[in-house]
């Protein structure tokens, strides 16, 4: 038997392995009939060698409960990994198709989730209730295909969002400022402008590192009162707004540094430290469409109160 403290407890585990359907008109592609009457000729090599798309998932977790239920928590481990996915890839010159597809890539995500709940005050006036929930993932592009490079996910004049081996989903890229061997800005020796790479580089991913749900609940006889606070923390933003803004001048920090007499920089010129550029040289380089954006990259972590409402319960 259980000990008393012990209300419920339970340990799961769960494998579960699904195919994905094939995209339409893939494996044996037709000609189609253009709006106009004409024909549209089929440019894509049959997929007659096809694999499903195949998604493994395999989940273990646990949830004990205490105290006659005053008190609890769930936790949750799992794992999910996609191989095979459809890949359209350009054919090879000469083949008479424009496209080809190939069964290729392997995805991993794995990550775990913590809630926990409690029961401060139970009582026949007044009943209080708690829970928080935390978890976090983890996405992992172990592999594509040889001959598929990055793709992008979404872009502006700053940054990019591409998916590539290695990397994980959400990973931005960024155009970012040149530095010396002492993680100096280096300014141009003519103008005094800051240099930038000659390429976007990795600069972080989009999604948070783990998150955080706070559930409250009261019950005063009739009367209800529930909110929900909300936190995402860490995973990084662009701004092109600001961008723009600084550009032009006429954005906040941009009167900031003129009143200061110019941006506060740890840089070097020419073999000179320098700590102040002049406003308008810097926000001309590093604001605009095609500036810096390592700049404008800000740290995405956000709390805030997603729910509230208040009740009453009323027979009729």
């Amino acid at each position: 038997a259980m000990p008393d403290i012990i209300s419920f407890a339970k340990v799961r585990f769960s494998n579960s392995r699904v195919g994905n359907e094939v995209p339409y008109n893939v494996v044996d592609p037709e000609n189609t009939i253009a709006p106009s009457g004409g024909v549209n000729r089929n440019l894509q090599q049959p997929f007659d060698n096809l694999r499903p798309e195949i998604i493994s998932s395999n989940e273990i977790g646990t949830n004990w409960r205490f105290l006659d239920d005053k008190f609890g928590f769930d936790f949750t481990y799992y794992n999910t990994v996609s191989t095979d996915q459809f890949i359209r890839l350009p054919a090879p010159s000469g083949s008479g198709f424009s496209t080809y597809f190939v069964n290729a890539g392997k995805i991993v995500n794995d990550g775990f989730e913590v809630v926990v709940d409690i029961t401060p005050v139970y009582t026949p006036e007044f009943l209080w209730r708690t829970s928080f929930n935390f978890w976090s993932n983890r996405n992992q592009i172990v592999e594509t295909h040889p001959d598929l490079g990055p793709i992008s996910t979404g872009a502006s004049e700053g940054y990019i969002s591409r998916f590539e081996e290695g990397g994980s989903v959400g990973d931005i890229y960024a155009f970012k400022f040149q530095r010396d061997d002492q993680d100096r800005i280096i300014l141009d020796e003519a103008t005094g402008r800051p240099l930038k790479t000659a390429e976007v580089e990795f600069a972080g991913n989009l999604n948070p590192v783990w998150s955080l749900g706070w559930n409250n609940s009261f019950q005063f006889g009739d009367f209800g009162i529930n909110f929900i606070i909300n936190g995402k923390f860490g995973g990084l933003a662009f701004s092109q707004t600001q961008s723009l803004l600084d550009e032009a001048g006429v954005s906040q920090a941009t009167a900031d540094a003129r009143d200061a007499g110019g941006v506060a920089v740890d840089a070097v010129q020419g073999g000179n430290p320098v700590s102040m550029v002049d406003a308008e040289t810097w926000f001309r380089q590093v604001g605009g469409r095609n500036g810096i954006g390592e700049n404008y990259l800000y740290d995405r972590t956000n709390i805030r109160l997603t729910q509230a409402n208040v009740s009453y319960n009323t027979a009729f």
